[in-house]
């Protein structure tokens, strides 16, 4: 095959690998799939993740998490009953709940797909960017079905 051709495998046996080199200490770099993180990360953007190791989790931060079967990643808004919580930034309502043995990863590092930029998703600022987003849910909400309505 060649390095330029793309091969489609299953989302289990992709983050089955993604896990493994995880846990082997090494960075893993993924491919975002879907609009749930828009405005700031979208479909077909790049992610470097590094494993989660229990004692390092900031308000705001980027996670890969496996949530209902499935691998999501998005902010870590909260907690709430002992639950963690995630919503996706482009998500007006939905949240996840989730448990710390949950997180898989954090992501360090944005490469958007239309650009050679590098983004540290990392910092406080970004972080911080991201918490301020979440918290504007509810005008975002607003606007939403204001556009509908006219």
């Amino acid at each position: 095959m060649d390095k330029t051709e793309s091969r489609i495998i299953s989302n289990a046996l992709y983050f089955e690998e993604v896990q493994y080199q995880l846990r082997a200490g090494k960075e893993v770099c993924i491919r975002v799939k879907g609009n749930s993180m828009l405005p700031f990360i979208k479909s077909g953007d790049r992610v470097l993740l590094v494993a989660y190791r229990s004692d390092r989790l900031f308000l705001g931060a980027n996670i890969l998490a496996k949530y209902d079967g499935n691998f999501v990643f998005h902010r870590y808004v909260g907690q709430m009953n002992g639950n963690i919580v995630l919503a996706g930034d482009g998500n007006l309502v939905l949240q996840e709940y989730i448990l710390d043995s949950d997180i898989i990863a954090i992501g360090l590092l944005h490469y958007p797909d239309e650009s050679d930029a590098t983004l540290n998703i990392d910092k406080s600022w970004n972080r911080m960017r991201g918490m301020i987003w979440y918290h504007l849910r509810i005008v975002r909400r607003l606007f939403a079905s204001l556009k509908r309505i006219f």
